[in-house]
């Protein structure tokens, strides 16, 4: 006789919808008319890639960019797949803990697993990288270490916006229990006259 063993905490909304917003920002990465415009605005952004880094996050776009090459646009795409199962493993096991969170809880941590998912993510681009450009030790470890750093930045004020997203979801989903809960416990209260043996 099989014996199967049911998971009996789905993968929950407030989860659902922090891989979602991280997964529109690696897409939004991936469109060049709103990444260009936004480079000109904050010439800061073209910093990291300017020192040889990683940037932003990983896109997911279907094609390579400009005169990049389709080794270039698989890492990307790679490096978006790291980061999106990152976070999707740190938020099923932070959900086992805490299966409903408040939404200041939320908040903190989405903005903690987007952080880890995009240094995890540019992890892979920058290795990539390092074996294109055939960087020596000192090299790799140098570049390494700052796209740790510069992608731990960048996880953390994007996982601002996606922790927003994930807080909101989480309120309504409370809000939403509380009236089930409200709701249900009116369904089983017995009617006065019930109560009494008395026929309404």
């Amino acid at each position: 006789m099989p014996t199967g063993t049911v998971d009996p905490l789905p993968f929950g909304r407030v989860s659902w919808a922090a891989v979602v917003g991280l997964a529109v920002l690696a897409i939004l990465a991936g469109i060049q008319p709103i990444v260009g415009p936004l480079t000109t605005f904050a010439p800061v952004l073209a910093v990291p890639a300017a020192a040889g880094l990683p940037f932003l996050i990983p896109p997911l776009r279907a094609t390579p960019v400009g005169e990049t090459t389709w080794a270039f646009w698989a890492a990307d795409v790679a490096g978006a797949a790291v980061m999106l199962l990152t976070a999707f493993v740190l938020l099923r096991a932070a959900q086992r803990r805490r299966p409903d969170p408040r939404a200041a809880r939320a908040f903190g941590r989405t903005v903690g697993v987007t952080t880890l998912a995009v240094v995890a993510g540019n992890l892979v681009r920058g290795v990539f990288s390092s074996f294109v450009v055939h960087a020596d030790l000192g090299t790799y470890v140098g570049t390494t270490l700052a796209n740790l750093a510069v992608s731990a930045l960048t996880g953390a004020l994007l996982g601002l916006v996606v922790g927003a997203v994930a807080a909101i979801v989480a309120a309504f989903a409370r809000t939403g229990a509380v009236a089930s809960v409200d709701l249900v416990s009116q369904d089983d209260t017995p009617h006065p006259a019930a109560a009494r043996g008395v026929s309404s």
